[in-house]
């Protein structure tokens, strides 16, 4: 069954909205923020294979409302769907979050391992 992901990548303008409400306004719309080649990923849930018609439609709902999301907040940004053949080209930034986590651990663990 094939999937579909729309990426998205953006441009913040320093006369526009903060990266933080940009990307709180992006997660309600559904999207995923990623590490990698793109900023956020969305993607199309469907029971069965998408035909082309639907694909385009579905391209269309999301593509305006990002379009209306966004108006007005000085942002660039691009769309780009494909099949999504390999989920590990994308990270989710909570499991980035995770990772520091653990990784801010074991330095704290080290640090007192050295000063005692």
């Amino acid at each position: 069954m094939a999937k579909y992901v729309t990426r998205v990548s953006v441009w913040f303008n320093s006369e526009g909205a903060s990266p933080a409400t940009v990307i709180a306004k992006l997660v309600g719309l559904g999207f995923t923020p990623v590490r990698g080649a793109y900023d956020f990923i969305y993607k199309h849930e469907s029971p069965n294979d998408m035909t082309e018609s639907e694909l385009g439609s579905a391209i269309i709902e999301i593509s305006n409302a990002l379009h209306k999301t966004l108006a007005g907040f000085k942002v660039l940004y691009t769309l780009d769907t494909h099949t999504l053949d390999d989920e590990a080209d994308y990270v989710p930034l909570e499991d980035i979050d995770a990772e520091l986590e653990a990784t801010r651990r074991e330095l704290s663990e080290l640090e007192k391992e050295e000063s005692g």
